[in-house]
């Protein structure tokens, strides 16, 4: 059963809280704005909403300082090929996010789902950056494509 937008709220609160960091009220309401979409939305936009919402004298300063702590906490991403963000998929799960994240982003609808990458893709990967002697930081890996219903 999918949880809630306020089950979901709660989860990144306790996820915070584990990690020793404050989901503040302002970065909750950006993370409720985040869930509420169904895919990946630019941080304008989420800027509208919070102005419109909650905070009708919010700065971009605002905005991107709260992404950047729900990016950074686990609980968001940035797709760095659109510049949106989303909503972490699996905030109650405990997979983490080491092992390194796919991102499957469909160019025809828009619609972008996040899968774990397998260990032994991540493997080879580096293995292959090893021999250019490049060293990556923890990045998600987004592939640009189309998506079963647009296939």
């Amino acid at each position: 059963m999918p949880y809630t937008q306020e089950e979901q709220l709660d989860i990144a609160q306790q996820r915070c809280q584990e990690q020793g960091l404050r989901l503040t009220p302002q970065r909750r309401q950006v993370m409720a704005l985040l869930l509420g979409h169904q895919g990946p939305v630019s941080a304008y936009d989420l800027l509208d909403e919070l102005q419109r919402e909650h905070q009708p004298g919010a700065k971009p300063p605002t905005i991107y300082r709260a992404l950047d702590f729900l990016v950074s906490a686990g609980l968001a991403h940035r797709l760095a090929s659109t510049n949106r963000y989303l909503a972490c998929d699996h905030l109650a799960c405990d997979h983490g996010h080491d092992a390194g994240t796919l991102f499957l982003v469909c160019d025809e609808c828009g619609a972008v789902r996040e899968a774990p990458m397998d260990a032994s893709l991540r493997r080879q990967l580096n293995r292959s950056l090893d021999r250019e002697g490049f060293r990556a930081n923890a990045q998600p890996v987004e592939m640009h494509g189309r998506c079963q219903s647009c296939a």
